[in-house]
């Protein structure tokens, strides 16, 4: 593995100055070069984070899930633009969580292949965040989820493949404000933001709603073996969060989903309205269940 260098001083010096962070990553997911902004952001320099992997930039309780994710992108990698409305964590070297957009695009040089990463710090002027993303989570606010929605159900209408919707609300939740107090609250929402965020595939869209209801919108997920199974492995992912700032957390959640082969045949907040009865349908059978209908 060499250092990558484009072999241009005016070249280089262009791209260190961009207001956007760039990381380069080879197929094995060794990072070959960081621009400026970006090692200004984290505070590696170019030689020390050299030959690192990826997950160096994870927090660590997500590096095992992101190094499956990362083989399953680079057997097929795809550009995925930041308006997708997801922020991500990274984490800089002194340790500190930063929420950064995303965008993902295969390059090539010297004939090898390398994935690019376009990176933006959410508190950014250029990407006005707070505008569509919720101020808590990071994800995408109702109406921006919504709009994200639409164009993959517009997708899915002109590929004929299914859409399915998620209606997510937590499971004794309220025991954790009442016990604790909102601070430690609104914690335990971050962390199962995060927790969804990095369970699902990049293409999904997940928004939060408002208290502790979040939503998924999914493209594609062919049969309902498949839909169980990210469903199911959501609510172990959340039943997983233990413990925040030194308090025991006991949550699960309730999860009701409405999926469709004809897409053109409903709308979108006609679905959300199935999902939120099924979760509810849910709750009524015991915690971390999950009731589903076609549609």
């Amino acid at each position: 593995m060499a250092l990558f260098n484009p072999g241009d001083d005016a070249f280089e010096q262009l791209i260190n100055e961009m207001p956007v962070g760039l990381l380069l990553v080879d197929q094995q997911g060794n990072i070959v070069f960081i621009n400026g902004k970006l090692q200004a952001l984290l505070g590696y320099s170019q030689e020390e984070i050299f030959g690192k992997t990826v997950d160096i930039l994870l927090p660590e309780r997500y590096r095992g899930e992101h190094g499956e994710m990362l083989a399953n992108y680079l057997k097929a990698p795809t550009s995925r633009a930041m308006d997708q409305g997801r922020v991500l964590l990274a984490v800089n070297k002194k340790g500190h969580e930063i929420q950064f957009k995303i965008g993902l695009t295969p390059v090539s040089f010297g004939g090898e292949a390398y994935v690019l990463a376009s990176m933006i710090e959410v508190s950014n002027e250029i990407i006005k965040i707070a505008a569509n993303n919720d101020p808590l989570t990071g994800l995408p606010n109702r109406n921006f989820f919504y709009e994200l929605s639409e164009n993959i159900r517009s997708e899915a209408i002109r590929n004929g493949v299914r859409l399915s919707l998620l209606f997510i609300d937590l499971d004794d939740f309220k025991a954790v404000n009442d016990q604790y107090g909102h601070d430690i609250g609104d914690l335990v929402l971050c962390q199962v933001a995060e927790c969804i965020n990095h369970s699902v595939r990049r293409n999904d869209i997940i928004g939060r709603l408002g208290g502790d209801e979040f939503v998924l919108c999914l493209y594609g997920v062919a049969n309902d073996q498949a839909l169980n199974s990210i469903a199911k492995g959501l609510i172990d992912k959340i039943s997983a969060i233990d413990s925040v700032k030194g308090h025991v957390i006991n949550i699960s959640a309730s999860i009701g989903v409405a999926c469709t082969n004809n897409p053109g045949n409903i709308v979108l907040t006609d679905m959300i309205k199935l999902a939120d009865k099924l979760m509810y349908q849910a709750k009524d059978k015991g915690k971390g269940k999950v009731i589903w209908i076609e549609c």
